[in-house]
């Protein structure tokens, strides 16, 4: 609060998208008594009664003070010891996220917001993503590659793009590989849903593992669809699997799969989803090499899983929905018992 309050005071003071955006940001984290609290506290520290100087007069641009700068180093350094490097970020994020409710980038702020990143050990390529993904709204401005654009147009920059159906306005999510977290923002009208809720077009959001984003039009956006374009980069060997054509007869002549065919890339997450006895089972036996199918091809990067076993020898694991513990044996036991199993040639 004390960090929101320094930055919220300075040049002509605090604005009322400011106020706002600090009493949303405390409903949404604590309870409302605690909310009243911190909130007063904000209200102490920014100095409100200082800065009015009268209704309908212009508010004076003021210097930072030299003890703002001192308190700004201190609070800093207490918060390093605190908290870690995924919690400064996001902090760094909403420190962001309050200048940005009022547009006020000035150099005072800025400056302010530059020291907390420099003692937070932010790298200083991670600082311009964030604040190019906070400042700008249109895709040719951020132009970074650490940032996704999702809307209904062509891509012509550095930024990766995921193309959907008609949509108002672009999702911009942005990635900090040095802690893998992901920060979703929204510039449109429409009604948008993150994890069932609806998406501010004033609020950045953090878009954590799982996530999904439903679409007014088109299939949603999920978590593993974006980290798969950032991957695309960082892994030069992809890693297809393809199925073409595969069919699987029991020994009774009954089908258990006719015909089967998809394709996947690395970083996709793929669910199955069936009823009971239609063949979920039997589908992934043959797709993890344990059953061979009656007729097609099962293929990882072009080398057949069923004829070519060496060659894939450690590629594809598999957990059964059962588990295998023998009750009798402790875990260590266990574990030993399936580690000889598995390791019995070395």
């Amino acid at each position: 609060m004390q960090l929101f309050a320094i930055i919220a005071k300075q040049d002509e003071g605090v604005e009322s998208n400011e106020r706002e955006y600090v009493r949303t940001f405390l409903a949404q984290h604590l309870s409302e008594e605690q909310s009243k609290e911190y909130y007063a506290l904000f209200e102490k520290h920014a100095e409100w009664g200082d800065e009015d100087e009268g209704e309908g007069e212009v508010k004076k641009k003021r210097l930072t003070k030299v003890n703002d700068s001192v308190r700004i180093l201190g609070i800093c350094k207490k918060i390093n010891k605190t908290l870690n490097q995924n919690q400064k970020i996001v902090a760094l994020v909403r420190l962001f996220e309050l200048v940005n409710s009022e547009r006020k980038f000035t150099e005072q702020r800025m400056a302010i917001i530059n020291t907390v990143a420099d003692v937070f050990n932010i790298a200083k390529e991670e600082f311009q993503s964030i604040e190019k993904f906070v400042i700008h709204n249109n895709p040719d401005e951020i132009n970074d590659p650490l940032v996704l654009v999702i809307n209904d147009q062509d891509n012509h920059n550095a930024c990766k793009h995921i193309k959907t159906q008609k949509l108002d306005g672009n999702i911009f999510i942005l990635r900090i590989p040095s802690v893998d977290l992901y920060f979703l923002k929204y510039t449109g009208n429409q009604d948008l849903f993150l994890n069932g809720l609806a998406i501010n077009n004033k609020r950045i959001y953090l878009f954590a593992n799982g996530s999904t984003v439903k679409l007014p039009k088109g299939k949603p956006i999920y978590y593993s669809d974006v980290s798969a374009r950032f991957l695309a980069d960082i892994h030069p060997h992809k890693i297809t699997f393809e199925v073409h054509d595969v069919s699987y007869v029991f020994p009774n002549g009954d089908y258990g799969l006719r015909r089967i065919n998809f394709s996947e890339t690395h970083g996709r997450l793929v669910g199955i989803m069936g009823a009971s006895g239609a063949g979920k089972t039997t589908l992934l036996n043959v797709l993890c090499g344990i059953e061979k199918p009656s007729a097609g091809e099962v293929l990882v990067n072009g080398i057949n899983l069923h004829t070519q076993k060496k060659e894939l020898e450690g590629v594809i694991g598999l957990i059964p929905q059962d588990d295998l513990l023998i009750e009798d044996l402790t875990v260590f036991e266990n574990l030993f018992y399936s580690a000889k199993l598995c390791f019995r040639d070395k």
